[in-house]
């Protein structure tokens, strides 16, 4: 079941809960049959009267074998999206499980046509709306006339897609007073536009910073330029919609404008940015503007994995969400619109239904098996799917796991140096994969140095466990021997591993020394780090503190997330509240190392007391970790 508060129900510019005017909106037109992209005949393009001076003449011409031949599937979509959703037989699922109506923005795909070819491609694609962007080929601006405003509301009744709404690029940062004045008279031609075609809305921007000026002073001036507009907008029966843009693209700033502007008319439209994913991460920033989401969400093009698309989708329709999700694309024009933009809403259906990492019940059962011609490396599956690879021989310099998956075969650490990846770095050859070592035993350096290794003396395979003995050594020398037990357990959207081991000296004694280079350690996939050329993840521990500020710092836990594949994975270790020095300090670092290091004490705060610990063979030490890799959004907080 579902609860949702009152408070939160995001409204029309009427007052009206957005259910309610999504209600009488349907009603309101004819039901479109149920489509098939992949199996529906496309039927001709319509012709048009091609007046010499219509505004909304076909001035473009583009042929019918333009538009349809072929499939643009690899380009826009990418091939592991699109074989993700033929894998799950979703191209062809009721498009009332998707319960999300999806259109198109003309920027950029559909920035030069005409209006009725643009009619005609969204009809032919399946679409359900458009937004028009201002400039563009439509010749949809300001400077209509009655008459042909009519017309334009006219064509679109006449067909299943819905005009919804303009976009604009008018802007209210602007320190000038007559750019600001000129900003807010447009704002009000484009609402009066919106409303004679038929439209719902006009996007405007926040949008920028600028020297000399207080940020807070912009953000109020843009606040209140809205307060403004908004009684106008409501008036037509518009939304003025703020895009998330610009330098002001920080959710926390966003909501801060909107706040001030105080007016149901003023809503915020998503826009899809990587800035979504930093800093609190993608579901915080969701919740904090979901209450105010307007009739329009923008996205990317599905394909590219550089975004949760998927996540964002499903969270959307777990808010049911009654408003449109756009297309803006950032790539040139595909050859094949049509084609092109069905492979879109396609797999935005696809997205939308799949509901494989969406479950904590439980998944297949856990298997641990030798490969056939390398016996020391023990491949961990969940049903059918590679979990973790365990390096066990005595190749390795110690006791690895790589690869490391996140549910749905994805790749959560660094390939480097077991193989090379596009853009991975491949700084700190020692960082290998999930390994546990220690900069200073005894003297010696087990994290840098290739002369001291851990050797696995035997293992044993359990059920869903792997247990092993290994020698930690130095030029041939013992300093140390290891005793560890790794679990594995996993559900669609989880996988975990809880990680016991015990250090006991190979002489009476010896020590752990105060080193910031150590110990139970990780090293990221580029795209979870925060720094790099791809980076677009982010760091948090228990303490609510994020990226660079989780380095040294004691704490239960710190957790990367960032996208791979097009969904969003956390990579996450958790510290044994019954581990020596709980909370333990973290080197993590930006870079994409996470290692929990319960002995770096001065080398993380400076000065004071030493971290170093003395550990007899009668009192080994023993240290407990957990390691979580989830895939997915979290849970929305309104879906129960």
């Amino acid at each position: 079941m579902r609860t949702r508060s009152i408070s939160r129900e995001p409204r029309s510019p009427s007052g009206e809960p957005f259910a309610s005017r999504r209600r009488v909106m349907r009603s309101s037109r004819t039901p479109r049959p149920p489509r098939c992209w992949r199996e529906t005949p496309a039927r001709p393009m319509r012709s048009e009267p091609r007046p010499g001076v219509d505004p909304m003449a076909d001035t473009t011409d583009p042929s019918r074998r333009r538009f349809l031949a072929g499939t643009a599937a690899s380009m826009v979509a990418g091939p592991a999206a699109l074989a993700a959703a033929m894998r799950s037989s979703l191209l062809v699922a009721d498009p009332a499980e998707s319960r999300l109506r999806f259109g198109m923005v003309t920027y950029l795909w559909g920035r030069d046509l005409s209006l009725p070819v643009l009619i005609d491609a969204c009809t032919e694609a399946g679409l359900d709306g458009v937004e028009l962007r201002t400039t563009h080929g439509h010749a949809v601006e300001r400077g209509l006339d009655a008459a042909a405003r009519r017309t334009v509301r006219d064509r679109f009744a006449a067909s299943p897609v819905e005009i919804v709404g303009i976009g604009s690029d008018e802007r209210f940062d602007s320190p000038d007073p007559d750019r600001l004045a000129a900003a807010k008279r447009a704002t009000l031609e484009f609402l009066e536009l919106s409303a004679a075609i038929g439209g719902g809305g006009v996007k405007v921007k926040p949008d920028s910073f600028h020297p000399g000026v207080e940020r807070e002073r912009t953000i109020e001036q843009i606040g209140r330029s809205l307060a403004e507009l908004g009684p106008a907008a409501s008036d037509l029966g518009q939304e003025l919609r703020l895009e998330v843009h610009g330098q002001c693209a920080d959710p926390a700033v966003i909501r801060r404008i909107i706040e001030i502007a105080d007016h149901p008319a003023v809503r915020v439209c998503w826009n899809s940015n990587p800035r979504d994913l930093r800093g609190r991460g993608f579901a915080r920033h969701y919740e904090m503007l979901r209450p105010f989401f307007g009739g329009t969400v923008h996205v990317r093009e599905l394909g590219d994995e550089r975004y949760p698309c998927a996540d964002l989708l499903r969270r959307l329709v777990d808010d049911d969400y009654p408003g449109m999700v756009l297309l803006e694309a950032h790539t040139p024009r595909p050859r094949h619109l049509v084609s092109a933009l069905g492979n879109q809403g396609a797999l935005a259906k696809a997205m939308t239904v799949d509901h494989r990492y969406q479950t904590d019940e439980p998944a297949g059962a856990i298997r641990i098996a030798p490969r056939r011609r390398a016996p020391n490396m023990l491949d961990v599956r969940s049903g059918d799917a590679l979990m973790a690879t365990l390096r066990l021989g005595p190749a390795e310099r110690t006791p690895t796991v790589f690869p490391l998956n996140a549910p749905g075969d994805r790749l959560a650490i660094r390939g480097f140096p077991f193989v090379r990846n596009a853009g991975e770095a491949t700084d700190h050859p020692h960082h290998r994969g999930l390994w546990f070592a220690h900069g200073d035993v005894d003297g010696h350096d087990f994290w840098h140095d290739p002369k001291c290794r851990v050797r696995v003396r035997e293992h044993v395979v359990e059920d869903d466990a792997v247990r092993f003995v290994a020698d930690w050594t130095c030029e041939g020398r013992p300093v140390a021997t290891e005793r560890r037990r790794m679990r594995f357990s996993a559900t669609p959207r989880r996988h975990r591993i809880d990680v016991d081991l015990e250090l006991m000296p190979a002489g009476e004694s010896m020590v752990l020394g105060d080193t910031k280079e150590g110990t139970f350690a990780v090293r990221l996939a580029p795209t979870l780090r925060v720094d790099g050329p791809v980076a677009l993840g982010r760091l948090e521990n228990a303490e609510g503190l994020f990226d660079g500020a989780c380095w040294g710092r004691r704490s239960d836990w710190v957790m990367a997330e960032g996208p791979i594949d097009g969904r969003l994975v956390r990579v996450r270790i958790e510290d044994a509240d019954r581990n020596p020095r709980h909370p333990t300090w973290w080197h993590a670092r930006k870079y994409g190392l996470l290692a929990a290091n319960p002995f770096g004490r001065r080398a993380f705060e400076g000065g004071g007391e030493s971290g170093a610990m003395t550990v007899t063979r009668e009192s080994p030490i023993r240290l407990a970790y957990t390691v979580t890799l989830e895939t997915g959004a979290e849970p929305s907080p309104l879906a129960t």
